[in-house]
């Protein structure tokens, strides 16, 4: 049995309405957060959206759940990517994944905090992706170990932690706006991975 179309304002178009419009906040305010950092304002992100600043609100009371809500969107397909690369059997996977969670982070500045726990703890926030996330980067780490492409004493947390350092070391080097200078010193880092 087919269900209807939606009738010109029943609550099921409103609500398919209001989940468009949620996703055209989140995808401003992951725009605006990479380019123009956390300071934006809510407002400016319904401006920019095109919806009214009671529709940000009514979705997100406060802008840290905005912040939460962008990373937890950005991490949720990092987590993919990172499930594909598990599934695959590329030795080098490791360094793709770390490769892609240090420009993600370099480029959006909601992610990079989730990421360090400068605004908010992921772990806290959203554990079940932090720990996700987590276990994938081990298990991804675990095969490059077994093919000799990773030093054997990095763990899985050491990692991580590098991966919150190359956000400082980027930023100490004035290379947040340069995907390429980013992406230098990101490659620098991670071959600290490598075996000697």
């Amino acid at each position: 049995m087919s269900t209807p179309p939606a009738v010109p304002g029943s609550d099921r178009e409103l609500r398919a309405d209001a989940r468009r419009n949620r996703e055209r906040v989140l995808r401003t305010a992951q725009q605006l957060f990479a380019t123009e950092g956390l300071g934006v304002s809510l407002d400016e992100i319904a401006r920019r959206a095109g919806v009214g600043p009671g529709t940000v609100h009514r979705h997100f009371p406060a802008k840290e759940a905005l912040y939460l809500a962008v990373a937890t969107d950005m991490l949720q397909a990092l987590v993919a990517e990172a499930e594909a690369l598990v599934a695959g059997d590329d030795p080098a996977a490791l360094f793709s994944l770390l490769s892609r969670m240090i420009t993600t982070g370099a480029e959006n500045a909601a992610v990079k905090s989730a990421l360090t726990a400068a605004e908010f703890d992921l772990r806290t926030a959203a554990p079940d992706l932090a720990a996700a996330l987590t276990r994938h980067v081990a298990d991804l780490l675990e095969r490059s170990r077994a093919a000799g492409s990773v030093r054997p004493d990095a763990t899985a947390d050491e990692v991580m932690a590098l991966v919150a350092g190359a956000f400082a070391a980027i930023r100490h080097a004035g290379a947040e706006t340069s995907r390429e200078r980013s992406a230098h010193l990101a490659q620098l880092i991670l071959d600290g991975l490598r075996p000697r």
